[in-house]
This record gives structure tokens, sequence and C-alpha cells, in this order.
């Protein structure tokens, strides 16, 4: 792909990509990742004002889903009862607004995904992400020496997700790449779903085998392991599909899971932890006397390793043998859901979290010296499931709609199970697992991934 193919529309949308993976920087207060976000938007806007953009994907369907939460949302707003937490970041307003532009976003993408397919052709789309990605893993990498060599890391200029500074650097606590984004999971979340697009375009020019290591490198220093997890279950899966499909063992399927397991490895070298910087990170022990060995379960110790290796796969371990219940996320929603009536139509996009806030307060609290210590106070709390927050969000309605859309998706790619059908379903299916574990909101990359199945779809 040449810079001089490139028409200013795809341009700006390479662009607006790229800035959503700059979660950690703000202009004016104003975070790059919205500015990325409303770039999609305008060039929406832009190419139907000028007639430019002949078609808009037709799947009915999710433009009803997509429909069907912003009027929730709209009614449910207007008769809300509760103010926003202590330390929101913004207003009620400014938060409602930013979920409904990130759906209208999610919509433009898709829309936009299929525009640019028509004009250039699939793979072109695909190299598109796949660089965007890369450089993202770059960027990454560099931030998280920095801390290990010395260097200077970027300078962040957005608070971190739970109001203040972002904490990297933290007594006694692991190094874990946090990139150009807030949390190390939400790297995880962005870089893993280009990883299955990277082995496709591998299979055309083997180059990409060896730039495949650099976002795999990246995914595994997060310590993330839903997106570690991910990788391994999600080629699993299609190593089996392609056996029953094509009755023949694909290692090329394979390589994946390997170069994991062998930058898990490689990533030992690069382990880290922080010394013990300020007192009152230690407490109640001065700074030259903070006890790192402070953890007292199977869990913690192989989370704070310094061993990359024995971090991810110890843990994996760990939950494998106590199912998902493992995961703490998964522990709290049980209880809210099952503290809860059901819900029919939902509360709207942001107010569902305004409402979960004060009740995942209630569950996550502990006693600790006689006092109550509640965890995120005053904040507005993250689902980290996005089936849970469609459910709350917009009831059992919202849910029985994506799931329904899902169906139909997995029905298309498993009908013929061509060689780019094998890699978009792992790209999917890895998008689909991190949503349980990690991210609530309907991300740029599985409208990438709708519109990338649409047009595949359509051609066929």
């Amino acid at each position: 792909m040449k810079i001089k193919n490139l028409n200013l529309p795809l341009l700006i949308f390479a662009i607006a990509f790229f800035l959503e993976g700059l979660d950690a920087f703000s202009i004016a207060k104003i975070p790059l990742s919205w500015i990325g976000i409303l770039a999609y938007v305008f060039i929406f806007i832009y190419l139907k004002f000028t007639k430019k953009m002949e078609y808009i994907f037709d799947i009915t369907f999710i433009k009803y889903f997509l429909y069907y939460l912003i009027f929730v949302t709209i009614i449910r707003a207007i008769t809300f009862d509760l103010n926003m937490p202590e330390y929101a970041s913004t207003s009620l307003v400014e938060y409602i607004g930013l979920r409904l532009l990130k759906i209208l976003s999610f919509y433009t993408i898709i829309s936009l995904t299929i525009h640019f397919i028509k004009k250039k052709n699939i793979d072109y789309v695909i190299k598109l992400f796949a660089y965007m990605a890369v450089f993202i893993s770059l960027l990454s990498l560099y931030s998280y020496f920095s801390y290990i060599f010395d260097w200077t890391d970027f300078s962040r200029t957005r608070a971190g997700t739970g109001g203040w500074s972002q904490p990297i650097r933290r007594a006694c606590s692991i190094l874990r790449n946090y990139g150009t984004f807030r949390e190390p999971s939400f790297l995880a979340v962005w870089v893993t779903p280009a990883i299955p697009l990277i082995f496709y375009l591998a299979r055309k020019s083997k180059i990409w085998y060896l730039i495949s290591l650099i976002p795999i490198l990246s995914l595994v220093l997060t310590r993330s392991l839903t997106g570690i997890i991910s990788v391994i279950f999600v080629f699993s899966i299609a190593i089996l599909l392609d056996f029953y499909k094509n009755k023949t063992f694909n290692f090329l399927l394979v390589l994946p899971i390997l170069f994991l397991f062998l930058m898990t490895l490689f990533g030992n070298n690069f382990g880290y932890k922080f010394p013990a910087l300020d007192p009152s990170m230690c407490p109640p022990e001065s700074a030259d006397k903070c006890d790192c060995s402070i953890y007292d379960n199977e869990q913690d110790i192989a989370k704070n390793s310094s061993n990359v290796y024995q971090s991810v796969f110890n843990r994996i371990s760990i939950i494998a043998s106590g199912g998902i219940g493992g995961f703490e996320n998964i522990d709290i929603l049980s209880q809210y859901i099952g503290n809860s009536n059901l819900k029919i139509f939902g509360d709207g996009l942001g107010l569902s979290n305004i409402r979960y806030s004060p009740e995942f307060a209630e569950i996550t609290k502990q006693t600790k010296d006689g006092q109550t210590i509640y965890r995120n106070p005053g904040q507005v709390v993250s689902f980290n499931n996005l089936y849970a927050s469609l459910y709350f969000s917009g009831g059992i309605i919202a849910l029985l709609m994506f799931l329904i859309i899902l169906r139909n998706t997995f029905k298309q790619l498993l009908k013929n199970y061509l060689i780019l059908d094998t890699y978009l379903f792992t790209g999917f299916l890895t998008i689909l697992l991190m949503f349980f574990f990690q991210a609530e909101e309907l991300s740029s990359q599985l409208a990438i991934y709708f519109g990338l199945i649409t047009m595949k779809m359509s051609h066929e």
C-alpha cells in the first residue's frame, strides 16, 4: 500500500483510528480519542453531503439495534433522577452525549469500512488496520522500555480512569505495558483484534510473520490475561474448525499460538518491579522498609511476579482450575444481576453505569482495621462486560438483538470458511471474548470487522 494511493477521506479515517489509539492524551482537556470518534462522523457526513458515498450498509437489523439503544437512552435521560458521582470528570449531559456519539460512530465506521473496500479492496483496508495496530504497538514498547532504561516516557495529559493521574509507576508494583492508553487492558483490547488479520496478511507476504512479533510482544507485556487467553483459545478453535472443514491439519494456524508462547518467554528478560517510591504507597512502613511481599494468595503471587511467563500462565492455570469465576468482574456482576429486577428495556447507555456505581461500591467494600474501605468511591464505574452493559442499558431486548446479530454473522462466516473467513472468524471471536471480561462499549474494531465481513459476504 503506497501513500499516494490514499484519498483524503481514507487518510482522515486512518488518522481517526490512530487518534483512538492515543487514549492517554488530550488537547485543551479534550481527549484525542474523542477527536478520533468525531472525525469518523465528519468523514461520513462529508461523503454523504458530497454524494461520494453511494453505498451504506444495509444490515437492517444492526441499524434497528443501534436506533433502539439511542431511543432508550434519550427517553431514560429525560427522566433520570440521579446525580453524577462526586469525582466524575464530565457532566451528565456530556457523559450521555459521548455514549450516543460512540453509537453513532459505530454506525459510521461500518459504513465507511464498506465504502473504502468498494473504492479499494478488502486487503487494502486490512493492511491499513494492521499498520495502525503495529504503529501503536511500537509506541507502546517504547513507553514500556522507557521505565526500564530510564528514557523519557510520553507526557500523559489525560487523567487516568480513576479520575486522577495515570498510575504507571507505583511502589512494589509490576511494570505493565500501558502504551498510549490509560490502562494496560485498554491497549490489549485495541491491539489484539489486529493480530489475526496480520497473520492473514502473512499468508500472502512472509514479512508479516516477523512484523506480527511487535503487537504480540506488546500484548504480552500488558499481562492482559483476557487478550492472551483469547488469542490461544480462538486459534485453537480455528485449528479444529479448519480440520473439520478441510480434513487436514493447518500448521499455519498454530503459528500465532507458538509466537505468543515465544514472546512470553522472551518477555521474561523485561519483567520489572518498581521499588518503593513514596511512604504513602506502603503504609504504615516508610519507603525504605516497604514490604513488597504483601500478596497472600496464588493469584496475587503470580500476578505480581517479575517473571512474565509465570505471571501469565500460572494465572491461566489457576483460573482454568476455578472457572470464569476467577475473573473478578464476573463475581461482582453475578451479585449485581442477582440483586436486580429483570430489565426489559434497560436504563440507557451510561445511565446504567451511574446506577451501578453505588451498588458496585457496596459489593466491593472491605473492612480493614475497623474502617470501611470502598473501591473507586465517587466514580462512574464500568461493567467491564459488553453483554452486561447491553442488558442493563437496553434490557433483555437489546441483549437478544445483539445475540441474533452475532448468530447471523457467525452463520455467514462459517458457511464457506475459506482462508479469509478463518482469520475474520478468529478476530471477530477474539473481540467478543474480550468484551466478556474487559470492555463494555461497541468498539471501532468490532465495527471494522462488521464492515469486512459484510463486504466479504456480499462479494461471495
